[in-house]
Order: structure tokens, then C-alpha cells, then sequence
């Protein structure tokens, strides 16, 4: 199955679901930009899936428009390494906060770094 090119705004891989981090958090400049880098990159929401945790950053999935993923705390890396082994066509993006991704998932991290 070969990989879409769509031309689509930022807008466009926004969810309809209304955003309900704390005014002033950090999550809106990330939602924000990586909604722009899909649409820079042109990417086939039905083949972009967004892999997060727990926590407020693991909220990300809920306001996109791409098919997405809610994991367990700290397990978000070796899940999208699971739908990356089963369909390497698809663009998978994992979203973490720091007790998520570099606490209890921190074994994860190097091990991914360790496989690229």
C-alpha cells in the first residue's frame, strides 16, 4: 500500500473534541505544531496514528484528526513499535510528558534509541 500525499491545513487534522488543558499549558504549542508539520508534510490522516499515555499529554490523540491511540502509563514507545512492526506504512507519532516518557518509560526510550 503506497503512502497518500494529501494537501490538507493544520485545521484539517484538528478534532472536534473541545481542548481542555489549563490556559498558558505547553500542550497547545505541541498540538499546534505538530498539526502544521502533517500538514508540511502531507500526510494521509488515515495513515498517521498518534500514540500517547496518561497524564495531559496523553490527551493529544483526542484532539487530532488522525487515528490515535490512548496506552498505558509509560508503554507508549513499544506500542507504536508494535503498529510500526505490524504496518511500516504507516506514520506513527508517539506524544509523552516527562513522568510518561522519561520516568516509568524511560527503559523504553534508550531501547528505541537503541533500534533507531
Amino acid at each position: 500500500m503506497a503512502t497518500v500525499k494529501v494537501t490538507l491545513s493544520p485545521q484539517d487534522y484538528r478534532s472536534k473534541v473541545w481542548v481542555d488543558w489549563c490556559p498558558g499549558c505547553g500542550n497547545f504549542g505541541i498540538l499546534a505544531a505538530e498539526t502544521q508539520a502533517f500538514a508540511e508534510l502531507g500526510l494521509n490522516p488515515r495513515e498517521t496514528v498518534v500514540v500517547s499515555g496518561i497524564g495531559c499529554s496523553g490527551k493529544t490523540p483526542h484532539f487530532m484528526n488522525v487515528e490515535g491511540v490512548h496506552t498505558l502509563h509509560g508503554r507508549s514507545i513499544p506500542y507504536a513499535m508494535g503498529i510500526k512492526l505490524a504496518n511500516p506504512n504507516l506514520t506513527v507519532v508517539v506524544n509523552g510528558g516527562d513522568g510518561d516518557l522519561l520516568g516509568i518509560g524511560v527503559g523504553h526510550f534508550v531501547s528505541a534509541g537503541r533500534y533507531n
